[in-house]
C-alpha cells in the first residue's frame, strides 16, 4: 500500500507540533538562554515495520521544565549546580537575571560574569532548587494535549485516501 498521504499528513503535524511547542515555550517563559528552543529538532518520519515514528526531539532537561521537580531527598550529585553553571555562562541569561549585585552582562558588550560569580550564583540557585523544587511549566504536555484531538481524524482521512489510491492502482493493473 502506498502511504504517501499518511506520511504527508504526519510531516504536517510534526511541523505544526514543533511550532506549537515553541509558542508554549514563549507563553510559559521557559527559554531564558534560547538553548531549549534551539534544540527542538524534527527527525525524518520513519517506518518501523508497520509503525510510523513521528517525533520532536530537544534537550533532556525539558522534562524538569515541563513537569517541575520536587525537593531533593537524600542529597544531590552536583548535576544541578553544574548545569546551572553552564546555563549562567550564557550572556543572554546573565543579561536577563543580572544587575542585582554588580555588573550586568549585555549581549553586545562581550562582558560577562566572572567565574566566581557564576559558581556562587549556581550554588545558591541549586540549594534553593534542592530545598524547594521547581514549579512545572507544562509547555510540551499542553502542546501535546492540543494536538492529539486533531491528529486521529487527520490520520484516518489520510489512510482512507491512501487505501482508495491503492485500490485504484490495483484496478488499473488488473485492466491491463
Amino acid at each position: 500500500m502506498q502511504d504517501r498521504k499518511l506520511i504527508e499528513t504526519l510531516n504536517e503535524f510534526q511541523q505544526e507540533y514543533a511550532l506549537l511547542i515553541e509558542q508554549k515555550m514563549v507563553e510559559k517563559k521557559v527559554n531564558a538562554s534560547g538553548a531549549l528552543s534551539e534544540s527542538v529538532a524534527l527527525p525524518k518520519i520513519s517506518l518501523l515495520g508497520q509503525v510510523y515514528n513521528m517525533q520532536v526531539t530537544m534537550l533532556d532537561y525539558w522534562k524538569q521544565v515541563d513537569g517541575g521537580r520536587g525537593p531533593t531527598t537524600g542529597g544531590g550529585d552536583g548535576a544541578v549546580r553544574r548545569n546551572l553553571e553552564k546555563w549562567l555562562s550564557y550572556q543572554s541569561v546573565q543579561a536577563k537575571i543580572g544587575g542585582q549585585s554588580g555588573r550586568t552582562a549585555t549581549k553586545s558588550s562581550g562582558e560577562g560574569w566572572s567565574a566566581t560569580r557564576i559558581k556562587q550564583a549556581a550554588f545558591f540557585m541549586a540549594r534553593k532548587i534542592h530545598q524547594r523544587g521547581t514549579k512545572a511549566k507544562p509547555f510540551l504536555s499542553e502542546a501535546a494535549a492540543e494536538m492529539r484531538p486533531k491528529l486521529v481524524p487527520a490520520i484516518t482521512k489520510a489512510v482512507k485516501q491512501d487505501i482508495i489510491y491503492t485500490i485504484d492502482e490495483i484496478e488499473k493493473a488488473l485492466k491491463k
